[in-house]
């Protein structure tokens, strides 16, 4: 089952989203696309965050 994440999830201003076909993957878009926020890495907390905020598609 797919997977799919909104920057607006985690509470920010931003209407970027992704989807792919496992966490892992998703969280590989997620991580570059976080550096356009200027999270070179993520920090642990947010990483919970992103985690928790993931859906099924």
């Amino acid at each position: 089952m797919a997977k799919g994440f909104a920057c607006s999830d985690v509470g920010v201003d931003c209407d970027w989203s992704t989807s792919a076909e496992t966490e892992d993957e998703l969280m590989a878009q997620i991580t570059e696309h976080a550096k356009e926020h200027g999270f070179d890495p993520i920090p642990a907390d947010l990483v919970e965050k992103v985690k928790a905020a993931i859906k099924d598609k």
